[in-house]
């Protein structure tokens, strides 16, 4: 008997050896990778008004994994490299409002979750221009400021200044080196707030819904992922978060 189960232990020593790393591949392989983008942009957001407060879209994703149960990982790339690997299915997710792209077209190689809460975009310039730009047309063939790598539904109908990230964007504001740009509301008065500028917000650019685009090879993920959602909502968590950054928005009733 001694002998069997010393036998036994061996058996059972090798076997557990052999199939640790395929346990490790598989466990890595089930996590999502989405991107936050770089740590400079998109207040309150993607980064807190703080340089030690999370933003709100990492808030959403605890919480997400927690009543989900799949395991996210976070990569803070440039917008560029992030599309390129959403593409490309590197990247498995990332944080979107459709009304960004045009036609609402956010690619055919993704599928989209219940939406969370409302973004509005303005276009925005300094007190005194505010006469230039009434309506949103007024934009169109002139020379705006933009973020490089972000997604504008009308931008070939104006002249894209491309500056790196927000803040880099109401500086240009500031020092006029362009009169008007397009941010979103609350990462303007955040940024306006910051460098001490007085802005008007003028024209609206784009209203719609925060969600997620998920890359259609894990769209068998979705399912848990719009319940998660639906639990943050109803359980008012997310208007918990969205009040602690300050954040007025509209959530969407599931």
């Amino acid at each position: 008997m001694k002998k069997v189960s010393c036998l036994f232990l061996l058996f059972l020593t090798f076997n557990v050896v052999l199939h640790a790393p395929l346990a490790i591949a598989q466990s890595t392989q089930s996590a999502l990778r989405f991107d936050l983008g770089e740590n400079t942009g998109w207040v309150p957001y993607r980064v807190g008004k703080s340089v030690d407060q999370a933003g709100i879209l990492s808030e959403l994703v605890v919480l997400i994994e927690e009543y989900s149960g799949i395991k996210f990982e976070s990569v803070n790339w440039p917008m560029r490299r992030a599309e390129f690997a959403l593409i490309k299915g590197i990247v498995d997710f990332d944080f979107i409002c459709t009304a960004w792209f045009q036609g609402g077209t956010y690619g055919r190689n993704f599928v989209i979750s219940e939406p969370l809460f409302e973004i509005n975009e303005y276009v925005i310039t300094l007190k005194d221009k505010k006469h230039l730009f009434p309506t949103l047309e007024s934009i169109y063939t002139k020379p705006i400021g933009t973020i490089a790598g972000y997604f504008y539904f009308d931008d070939y109908q104006f002249t894209r200044v491309d500056f790196r990230d927000e803040e880099s964007l109401l500086k240009a504001l500031k020092y006029e080196r362009v009169d008007a740009i397009i941010l979103e509301y609350e990462t303007a008065k955040h940024w306006a707030k910051v460098q001490n500028v007085a802005i008007e917000m003028t024209a609206p650019h784009t209203t719609g819904n925060l969600l997620i685009r998920l890359n259609k090879a894990k769209q068998q993920q979705l399912p848990a992922i719009n319940a998660a959602i639906q639990k943050i909502k109803q359980s008012g968590q997310l208007k918990k978060i969205l009040d602690k950054h300050g954040v007025e928005a509209k959530i969407i009733s599931s």
